[in-house]
């Protein structure tokens, strides 16, 4: 089997598995299958009707999340790959690098922002897990291990920041007219715009290095691979 081969089911399990948790999440809230939080936070999303009265809000809150919008992508992306393969061209490649960076950083912040603090239970300790450690650990392992390789360049890395400055963009905008944020670090009802902005900008700082060390692991790579090919 060679490593393209290899590459491609590699990302067939990443395409599955991240599709099933967006399903499964969708299918899930749509159908008010959460249990609901005893308590409601200043701020945070929540509130909706109960039953089908509440499907609109509970919808579009739960496309909201960052969480939902880079596992989508990573489902997107995986399944172009495994389709295709490497010839993704260079908006497939930018894709493929903001996937990879957005879902590690669902992963961390969820590890070190949100889980300290969660109490999961009923659905919620099935997908939880799913989106937030299965799916970013597969991303992580097979994208290390199998590429693609080559094609990041500023303008690729550029390209890959423009969905997380969509999603900041969007969340902010909205929040200031329905008064309701997806996360603690991003609620601004609590913590105030200037608190909010720091927060954002140590987050993307954090992906900024976080690409930087792609790009430095995908020279290396090409730089080893080279005399081989």
């Amino acid at each position: 089997m060679t490593l393209a081969t290899a590459g491609r089911w590699g990302y067939a399990l990443v395409a599955i598995a991240a599709w099933l948790g967006v399903v499964l999440t969708l299918v899930i809230t749509a159908v008010d299958g959460y249990s609901r939080e005893a308590v409601a936070r200043p701020g945070m999303f929540g509130g909706a009707p109960f039953g089908w009265a509440g499907f609109g809000q509970r919808m579009i809150e739960c496309l909201s999340y960052f969480t939902e919008w880079s596992n989508i992508l990573v489902a997107i992306v995986a399944t172009l790959i495994a389709l295709r393969g490497s010839e993704i061209g260079s908006w497939g490649r930018a894709l493929h690098l903001c996937a990879l960076m957005m879902i590690t950083v669902t992963a961390i912040v969820y590890h070190f922002l949100i889980r300290p603090t969660e109490v999961l239970s009923g659905w919620s300790v099935l997908t939880n897990p799913l989106q937030h450690v299965v799916v970013p650990l597969l991303m992580i392992v097979v994208a290390l291990a199998c590429g693609p390789r080559g094609g990041v360049s500023g303008g690729v890395v550029l390209k890959a920041l423009v969905i997380p400055i969509a999603w900041i963009i969007y969340t902010l905008v909205r929040g200031a007219f329905v008064h309701q944020y997806p996360y603690d670090f991003v609620n601004v009802t609590v913590l105030g715009y200037q608190q909010v902005c720091v927060n954002i900008v140590a987050i993307l700082c954090g992906a900024l290095v976080f690409l930087g060390a792609i790009v430095g692991i995908d020279w290396i790579a090409g730089k080893a691979l080279s005399p081989r090919s």
